[in-house]
């Protein structure tokens, strides 16, 4: 497969005009900034209802994979998303539950045709995070991963600061009983994230791209908690910055 440089653009008719260009923004370890270009296969994280993955954008970092790897698992975070659900509305575990996994067969449905336009030049696949939890694998990684985070202080202080930054912009209007609520909902999806993602490591998988950063797994990839799970920190993330031309 050749490689090119890391900044690719693309344009779509059918969907929009807009052009997007992505490009490496940083590679977790450093270490691996060049050397991941030599793995087969990777996984594309992908968070619902967030602006990144509308299909124009999407389509991008479907274009900057298919031009590095041969195989590629889309991870869509659907049961997880239901912890999101929660913390930000009124709506009961259930239907927080119910909602979730119906936005990512929404997802999957929508992009089915972008994801063939790819389908000559990267095998793509089409993987939720429910399919995952339903394993007796992901509850082992997840109760470890559990443990540690019950045991480590700088490592529950790592992954709440790692929540925070998505509760930021309405922080200051929140009672000290949400804040708690928000901050535990985040950290119970990150855990529930890393078992699944220790999941796909165990599958031969050690590649991830997500337009976006990932600190704990950063910090995890610089050995800042060492025997929280082998298999994320043999994980290297590959963050893309996604820039409208």
């Amino acid at each position: 497969m050749e490689l090119d440089e890391s900044l690719i653009e693309y344009s779509s008719s059918r969907e929009t005009s807009t052009r997007y260009r992505a490009k490496i923004d940083f590679v977790s370890p450093q270490s691996r900034r060049t050397a991941f270009q030599l793995e087969q296969e990777c996984f594309l994280g992908v968070s619902l209802e967030n602006r990144n993955f509308e299909p124009a954008r999407f389509r991008s970092m479907l274009d900057w994979i298919s031009r590095r790897f041969s195989k590629c698992k889309v991870l869509v975070g659907d049961s997880i998303h239901r912890l999101t659900l929660e913390s930000c509305s009124d709506t009961s575990a259930q239907d927080a539950r119910e909602r979730a996994l119906q936005l990512g067969r929404d997802f999957i449905e929508k992009n089915r045709d972008i994801i063939a336009g790819f389908q000559s030049l990267t095998r793509f696949q089409f993987l939720t995070c429910h399919q995952i939890q339903q394993t007796p694998e992901y509850s082992a990684h997840h109760d470890a991963i559990d443990n540690y985070f019950q045991r480590s202080m700088t490592f529950r202080e790592s992954i709440e600061r790692f929540g925070l930054r998505y509760h930021r912009d309405n922080w200051s209007r929140l009672s000290e009983a949400e804040r708690e609520y928000r901050l535990t909902n985040s950290s119970r999806y990150f855990i529930e994230e890393f078992a699944i993602f220790a999941c796909l490591v165990n599958q031969g998988i050690t590649a991830m791209v997500y337009p976006g950063s990932f600190s704990t797994l950063a910090e995890i990839a610089d050995n800042k908690f060492p025997g929280v799970s082998k298999e994320l920190e043999s994980l290297c993330v590959i963050s893309l910055h996604l820039k409208k031309r």
